[in-house]
């Protein structure tokens, strides 16, 4: 990955700048010197160009250490679920603002996730645009490159038309201050490109990369993302249709025999995993390294021996009271996920008497959290497996779950293998039940895997989208679990209270940053944030 530093933050194009939608003066220095005219010229070229918009979703180069699915999606909308609260560190309004469903269309981190995307999306309508006219290399290569570029901007639109509704559809390389002036467009219009950008790369990118190059988006990555695609869209028939061609070779996913597995460096692109934000462990200490800092939870741990591991750093992000006491005494997952055991140290012993979040932990990476290589999966073959009994469950019902095809079975796959003594889900259970069963089970599989709030704002089979019944349900799941003697777990918490009393059905798409407002005048804010 180190062309991409050394080539495209040089060249580093200007419009990915503007691509943000707001007015920055910008400073000149060497790394401007290189234009994207200048730069579009060779194969090597191209792919530092694409590599740059890989580069997008897991480091960011300006201000805020956070990038997409490095903490900044967790900051910014997992704080909105039943998942996450503001930990002893998060001393920032706007986390704790988030977290306590207070936000507004102010808020930095909704500005940041905005930001973010329309960068990495404008680079990738650069490379779209430009590789094509690069008459040196190799022409196979070249056209790779594009739809990798194409996968990749379907995946940034596919996240802010989840999160956003309608928003700007910006399909070419922004090249003035005019270009950004651009009107929300129809949801429905931004889905069809997300689908078509998808479905071009599912048909011609490679199955697997070999060597350094397997974290690259591959045909199986982009049919998993529209079986979500579709699922979210609640056309099932299409999602299966996906399933039965990426279940079968030549793609060969299946799941790890260990879930934790899931989480080692060592076994980083293979059998499970699809589709990941790639991290590498590069020796910097510093936060805007290359590093997964969605560990930083992890330091407030016990590691430094303190009473509920409320020692020191800036844990802005911990689970909340609720999550660890919906795993089970047979749920092999849990250990995994959260670090919740008596720790010891050379001077002295702590127990923790609420988890933190445990599943990016790196222990090559202990004295130095933030030289963590550890990847964070996007999606992984059991998030397909639970999609596919989603879409059969609601096209057919449970079915028969010796039925190896049915939505039993596939839901089974991913239920046995986190309880190992397990014989499987009760049988029987009826279409609403099952459906039920499907939604709490995703929850305790993809923790910290930026899943949740996609969950709970999208609407089911059920006709409705569940953030507002899950988050007013918190106090009673406390109290219940407060009940049966769970440490640390109590209905009257703060983040439980808040939660509950200030969620409401506008959460169900964020509100267009204010500095986009004031900066494109052809932007409308969202009718529930008016």
């Amino acid at each position: 990955m180190k062309k991409i530093f050394k080539k495209l933050i040089a060249a580093g194009v200007l419009t990915s700048l503007i691509g943000a939608y707001s007015c920055v003066d910008l400073n000149e220095d060497a790394r401007s010197q290189i234009s994207t005219e200048n730069f579009y010229k060779t194969q090597d070229d191209a792919i530092s160009a694409v590599q740059s918009v890989y580069s997008d979703l897991t480091h960011n180069t300006s201000g805020d250490h956070a990038s997409i699915y490095n903490r900044q999606l967790v900051l910014a909308v997992g704080m909105l679920t039943d998942d996450h609260i503001a930990g002893i560190g998060a001393t920032n309004p706007d986390v704790r603002s988030l977290c306590a469903l207070t936000a507004s269309s102010t808020n930095t981190r909704f500005y940041e996730l905005w930001r973010q995307h329309y960068e990495a999306i404008n680079r990738a309508n650069t490379a779209i645009g430009r590789i094509p006219g690069i008459a040196q290399g190799d022409a196979a290569v070249k056209n790779r490159l594009v739809l990798e570029a194409r996968f990749l901007r379907g995946l940034l639109y596919f996240n802010l038309v989840r999160l956003w509704g309608d928003v700007p559809l910006v399909t070419k390389e922004t090249t003035s201050l005019q270009d950004v002036q651009v009107a929300k467009s129809p949801k429905e219009e931004v889905y069809k490109q997300v689908i078509a950008d998808f479905s071009a790369a599912a048909v011609g990118l490679p199955v697997k990369y070999t060597g350094a190059d397997g974290f690259r988006a591959t045909s199986g990555a982009a049919r998993a993302f529209l079986i979500d695609v579709y699922v979210t869209r609640r056309e099932y028939d299409k999602a299966v249709a996906q399933y039965d061609t990426i279940s079968k070779a030549p793609y060969n996913y299946d799941l790890f025999a260990n879930y934790a597995d899931n989480f080692v460096t060592s076994k980083e692109n293979t059998v499970e995993h699809i589709f990941d934000a790639n991290f590498i462990a590069d020796g910097s200490a510093a936060l805007s390294g290359k590093g997964n800092v969605n560990i930083l939870s992890l330091i407030s741990a016990p590691a430094f021996g303190f009473e509920k591991g409320q020692g020191v750093g800036n844990s802005a992000d911990e689970p909340i009271v609720t999550l660890r006491g919906k795993f089970k005494a047979n749920d092999v997952r849990a250990k995994t996920t959260f670090n919740d055991s008596t720790f010891s140290s050379s001077a002295k012993t702590a127990k923790v008497y609420y988890p933190h979040f445990y599943k990016y932990w790196d222990p090559a990476a202990a004295a130095n959290l933030a030289n963590n290589g550890v990847n964070a999966p996007i999606i992984r073959y059991a998030e397909v497996l639970l999609f596919a009994a989603e879409a059969k469950n609601e096209l057919y019902g449970p079915g028969d779950p010796n039925d190896p095809n049915s939505a039993y079975a596939l839901f089974n796959r991913v239920y046995k293998r986190a309880r190992p003594t397990s014989s499987g889900l009760t049988p029987g259970l009826s279409k609403e039940d099952f459906r039920t069963a499907i939604f709490d089970e995703r929850q305790l599989e993809f923790v910290y895997e930026q899943i949740r709030f996609f969950d709970l704002i999208r609407v089911n089979g059920s006709g409705s989208a569940l953030l507002v019944k899950t988050l007013q349900a918190l106090p009673a799941i406390a109290a219940q679990q407060a009940a049966a003697g769970i440490p640390g777990v109590s209905a009257t918490n703060e983040w439980v209270v808040a939660k509950a009393k200030n969620v409401s059905e506008k959460f169900l798409v964020l509100p267009i940053p204010a500095v986009e407002l004031l900066n494109n005048k052809k932007l409308e804010q969202n009718d529930a944030w008016k």
